[in-house]
């Protein structure tokens, strides 16, 4: 695993055609319209660099189709948002398109009926492990990234959103004018099956690095924004992302580069 190029990789105009663009982006993440501040710093040392590899990996292909994971809390949504604008003003809209694996959660109702175990290995419903990868549709994902590689097609896809708490279909479109996609989630990196049919279409293979500390800070202060107190927030981190966190952080040497901000976000 190598880190992203640094810094002066990318074409040196790309700096001055975005000093128009405010350094404070409002940008949607999961249905929420979130601020993100960006610094010269954070350009040149991670988005830039990033988009610049995905540029060069297109090559002369007419798309590439490429994986961001990361911990529970990291920004994987946040940077992969910011990176579309970026894009949009650098390449050229909608060259790039970022799509969340979040939308191939399994819906509540279908969460609700199903089970799976606990560390104890005790039963218990599929929904108090929401977020972990039983509770994803990991065969809709891959097709899903099989018809991405075709760039003559339009393909739908599905988005989550943290307002309902669930998935919505169709929420995104990718046309043949998307030269490059973006999927970020948790489990892209992960080899064993049934996550390999995924991993193994995607590339370059990203991995963005956040202190974990910080990251359960974000996680359960996003349960509280759900409607959970924070005592309740952070017992549900503690059954439930704290476990998806030990999983992705076992996967992360599988990444190709890994993307580091200049300073604690």
């Amino acid at each position: 695993m190598n880190d992203v190029p640094q810094p002066d990789v990318f074409p040196a105009q790309w700096l001055k055609s975005l000093e128009a663009l405010p350094r404070q982006l409002t940008v949607n993440v999961a249905g929420y319209s979130i601020a993100v501040s960006v610094t010269r710093d954070d350009l040149t040392t991670a988005y830039l660099p990033v988009l610049h590899l995905l540029t060069a990996a297109l090559g002369d292909r007419r798309r590439v189709v490429a994986g961001l994971a990361g911990i529970p809390g990291s920004g994987k949504s946040t940077f992969t948002a910011v990176l579309a604008v970026l894009a949009d003003t650098l390449l050229g809209m909608g060259r790039l398109v970022a799509v969340g694996m979040d939308g191939w959660h399994w819906p509540n109702a279908v969460l609700d009926v199903r089970t799976t175990t606990d560390e104890a290995g005790r039963t218990i419903p599929l929904r108090q492990r929401k977020g972990g990868p039983e509770s994803f549709d990991v065969n809709a994902i891959a097709a899903a990234v099989r018809e991405l590689h075709d760039p003559s097609r339009v393909v739908s896809l599905p988005v989550y959103d943290r307002r309902l708490h669930d998935p919505v279909p169709d929420g995104v479109h990718v046309g043949p004018g998307t030269a490059i996609v973006l999927l970020e989630g948790n489990f892209l990196l992960e080899t064993a099956s049934p996550w390999d049919q995924v991993s193994s279409q995607l590339q370059p293979k990203l991995f963005l690095e956040h202190d974990p500390a910080d990251a359960r800070q974000r996680v359960i202060a996003r349960h509280v924004r759900g409607g959970l107190s924070p005592d309740e927030a952070a017992r549900k981190f503690e059954l439930n992302d704290r476990l998806n966190t030990d999983v992705v952080l076992a996967t992360a040497g599988n990444a190709d580069y890994v993307v580091r901000f200049p300073r604690t976000r």
